[in-house]
């Protein structure tokens, strides 16, 4: 391991910009912007916190250049005009108040605009029928030049509002990466047709900043090295892009790509695109930023000794911890928030939230949960469970001046951590789960492990409050043969407590079900999938689902969305198909219940009676997703009063 980070903690230079260290923030959306575009308390708060932690530079979240077709997001950052100079400003200088660079990311979505969102008809280069947006409407030559115009005066905005410099989102489909990728790009006036054509629309926003903000104003570009259509951008394609945006003036090449590798899920390795940086770092002389799926420190120290790049991206990371440079520096790497990739960043973002992160509920709420009460006088308030819902309120309530007691059942921290981590690919949920624990033990938090709670033993402790963060069970239907021998939970087989062989039905396509499902795939079961919804993994942010199932379906498993399991007899299990009421059997010698949980109730009730002050946190009061535990949690312990 790399210690000391010593490459990482080095400076470096984007033209004539210095930077403090190696680390590069990317830009991530956050919806944490005024509405219909402008700088809100949230998003100043939320930057200086990454600031704060000791970040090289941060390039901001993408920022419209022109209202309509041109917004991504409802609440969104803009460099429209010379009136957003003041409200950057504020940002910037909120920044500034750290050893930390700043870049405003420059972004029109072109066809991937939104019109239930924006509410006009999207624009792009070409109509682009392979594309997410089929319904685009094709840009005149005219409307291309004025937006090369608008590209060039965001850049004079941000430098007026003290920005260090600003980066064009060239990359994921936007309008600039519309332009540069043959794929999109089909037009047979003067920004199509040839290589230079493709180039022409970008090269004029650094020709026009050049001559508009100066010759030493640095620039980024943010690019594809890849594309997962037919005819897009190539690593060899990428290459040329990098040489000719340097020629005309880019200070720094940003790489990413258009696949899922640029919102990959957690079961990639780290570090897995760094042959897309290298390549481009190969035919340029000017500073190149890697995204490479980097969690922890010591991959991106690994990257920069073995020259793949000059800066690291560390995004997702930063929104799970906004101190991941100052706990790297400062040789605190083990008690970073790791980043487990589950995507509900990007989850919630679809879904116009602002935004939020599984393993670190203040991300998005930094204002809001800035001044913890120091209240607790060193009081005892006794957590019943070690999972994430009982640690992050353990953590808040020690972090308020209590005296928090864990009673964990088990002998270890993690609660159903400790399940999810037996999939493929899971090693980031354990090494969450160690960071937690460290976070414990660094806080001097008291664990009673191996230890069932009991109403007498908290009442002993004279507590003046309970947080009951018990978990929930494995939900099982009131259905014939529920009980049958051949029937077990998921949790069962991911522990490797029941090893199910020959046919084997596992009903619920949830995470548990298919992280289970391809368990068994994997030894040579004979599977069937049964869903009662109209799609596997309901609910589920697509890539997770085509990742984990691009593992399942090689082995050719029995799908069937839309039933409903009635019955379980030796050998088989009955359904009944939803559509048409049809009733189904399927062989099966196995049954693997993957239906959910249930709160246990029935632990939370005991110790509602005995005490006055009680709180029902995570799972054992509403079943979700680590993000709705960690979230949970946190707010209770914030407002508990004792």
């Amino acid at each position: 391991m790399y210690d000391t980070m010593k490459v990482m903690k080095t400076t470096v230079s984007i033209g004539r910009l210095q930077l403090n260290n190696r680390v590069v923030m990317p830009a991530m959306g956050v919806n944490l912007s005024a509405l219909d575009g402008g700088v809100s308390d949230d998003i100043i708060a939320f930057y200086e916190a990454r600031a704060r932690g000791g970040v090289g530079l941060i390039i901001s979240e993408v920022t419209r250049i022109t209202d309509g077709a041109g917004a991504s997001e409802p609440c969104q950052l803009a460099a429209r005009s010379l009136k957003d100079v003041p409200d950057l400003q504020r940002l910037t200088d909120a920044i500034h108040k750290y050893d930390t660079k700043f870049f405003i990311q420059l972004q029109h979505p072109g066809m991937m605009a939104s019109p239930s969102v924006t509410g006009v008809q999207s624009v792009a280069p070409s109509v682009f029928a392979d594309g997410p947006a089929t319904e685009s409407r094709e840009l005149t030559t005219d409307e291309c030049d004025g937006l090369v115009k608008a590209f060039v005066l965001g850049a004079q905005v941000a430098q007026m509002a003290g920005a260090d410099g600003v980066e064009h989102h060239g990359a994921h489909g936007y309008l600039i990466n519309e332009f540069l990728s043959p794929a999109m790009n089909r037009r047979n006036d003067k920004y199509g047709g040839s290589f230079e054509g493709r180039m022409r629309f970008a090269v004029e926003i650094l020709k026009g900043i050049r001559n508009t903000c100066g010759a030493h104003f640095p620039v980024s570009v943010r690019i594809n090295a890849e594309e997962m259509f037919p005819g897009g951008i190539t690593i060899d394609e990428a290459k040329k892009i990098a040489m000719e945006l340097e020629r005309f003036g880019a200070d720094a090449i940003n790489v990413s790509c258009l696949s899922i590798g640029c919102i990959e899920p957690g079961t990639y390795a780290q570090g897995w695109k760094k042959h897309m940086a290298a390549a481009v770092k190969e035919v340029v002389k000017i500073p190149v930023i890697a995204v490479c799926n980097i969690k922890e420190p010591e991959t991106g120290e690994r990257l920069l000794n073995e020259g793949v790049c000059d800066l690291i991206g560390v995004g997702r990371g930063h929104l799970a911890d906004p101190e991941w440079c100052a706990k790297a520096f400062g040789g605190r790497g083990d008690k970073i928030r790791t980043c487990i990739g589950c995507l509900a960043c990007f989850d919630e973002i679809c879904k116009l939230h602002r935004v939020k992160c599984a393993v670190n509920p203040i991300t998005g709420r930094e204002r809001e949960y800035a001044h913890p009460k120091k209240d607790g006088n060193g009081r005892t308030v006794v957590v019943i469970g070690g999972g994430p819902a009982g640690i992050e309120a353990a953590l808040e309530l020690k972090e308020r001046d209590f005296s928090p007691v864990i009673f964990e059942e088990e002998i270890r921290l993690g609660g159903a951590l400790n399940v999810a981590d037996k999939g493929y690919g899971k090693i980031l949920i354990t090494k969450y789960t160690d960071s937690l624990i460290a976070q414990v033990e660094h806080a001097g938090i008291e664990v009673s492990y191996g230890d069932k709670a009991t109403v007498e033993k908290v009442r002993a402790l004279n507590a003046c409050g309970v947080f009951v963060a018990c978990g929930a069970a494995p939900f099982k239907p009131p259905i014939h043969g529920i009980d049958s021998d051949n029937v077990c939970t998921a949790e069962d087989v991911l522990m490797g407590k029941i090893k199910p062989a020959g046919a084997v039905a596992v009903i619920g396509s949830g995470m548990t079900g298919l992280e289970t499902a391809e368990v068994l795939a994997g030894v040579g079961c004979d599977l069937t999938l049964v869903e009662m919804l109209d799609s596997v993994g309901p609910g589920m942010y697509p890539s997770l689902v085509g990742d984990v199932m691009s593992r399942i379906d090689p082995h050719n498993p029995r799908v069937l969305t839309g039933h409903r399991l009635e019955q379980i007899a030796p050998n088989k299990i009955m359904l009944t198909r939803l559509s048409d009421g049809e009733k189904v059997e399927i062989p099966a010698d196995w049954v693997v219940l993957a239906m959910g949980v249930k709160p246990r109730g029935d632990v939370a009730e005991e110790f509602r009676k005995a005490f006055g002050n009680v709180h029902v946190i995570g799972d054992a009061a509403k079943s979700g997703r680590i993000l709705e535990a960690t979230q949970d949690a946190h707010a209770k312990a914030f407002v508990f009063k004792p």
